[in-house]
């Protein structure tokens, strides 16, 4: 897509603003929910690409919060170098091929979020015992899922919770696996000439929009009921997989 309404960038603006508000009220988030948002108005490449500039902008805001940054990526850097090496393999895949089947594989994605309860009861042992290269399985295969739909969460919160590793410590190495991995993927996008100027032009207000939302969801983090808006998350990401769903059989 080249061109862009005023109607369409108004509801991108609002859209990216939420997924901000998302990811500040729980420190990650933010492509679980603007990407299939963004796909239903156009395609999961566009919906990626128009979200670089957002991502990036509230991961860096994500990661240097808290403090003790140094502690985190000195730990889990080689987590970040493979999710790097996966989102350059990942948006290579997502360039060459028809879009749509895309938007199938992204609501299988957040369906394997939202079905994590389940995925409690596998045998995660391994994890802790071998971290090296489970860390490096995670970050590959969320670059993977990073390049190609934009959510590479669920295999590194995965990891991460098998660590045991703190809240605080989580949040800052996803973000930094994510920030690597958004870099990547736009100078990627760049070099096979995807990444137009009129994209640029469009995502650097939807990254102001997306800090604008990050800082109002760190507010609301600290004075509502984490528990009554994950509920109300939940269901929307369930509708969004089935309309993504949908559509990808509507334009078979």
């Amino acid at each position: 897509m080249d061109a862009y309404s005023l109607n369409e960038i108004l509801v991108a603006l609002l859209i990216v603003a939420f997924a901000g508000a998302v990811h500040g009220t729980f420190g990650l988030g933010f492509p679980m929910v603007a990407t299939p948002v963004l796909a239903l108005l156009t395609d999961v490449q566009t919906a990626i690409l128009l979200t670089l500039a957002p991502t990036m902008a509230v991961n860096l805001w994500t990661m240097l919060r808290g403090g003790n940054l140094a502690a985190s990526v000195g730990r889990f850097w080689f987590v970040a170098v493979w999710m790097l090496v996966g989102s350059a393999v990942g948006t290579l895949v997502l360039v060459a091929l028809d879009p749509n089947p895309f938007r199938l594989l992204l609501a299988l994605v957040i369906l394997l979020y939202l079905m994590g309860d389940r995925l409690k009861r596998v045998d995660w042992s391994w994890i802790p015992r071998y971290p090296r290269a489970s860390g490096a399985g995670a970050g590959m295969l969320g670059g993977l899922l990073g390049g190609t739909v934009n959510v590479g969460g669920p295999a590194l919160m995965i990891y991460f919770l098998e660590m045991r590793v703190p809240a605080l410590v989580m949040v800052q190495a996803i973000n930094l696996a994510f920030l690597l991995g958004k870099s990547t993927q736009a100078a990627t996008f760049a070099a096979v000439g995807e990444l137009t100027p009129v994209l640029l032009l469009v995502s650097l207000p939807l990254g102001v929009c997306a800090l604008a939302g990050l800082r109002a969801g760190m507010w609301l983090s600290d004075r509502c009921s984490a528990e009554v808006y994950r509920h109300w998350l939940r269901r929307l990401l369930w509708l969004l997989a089935g309309l993504l769903v949908v559509q990808f059989l509507r334009d078979l």
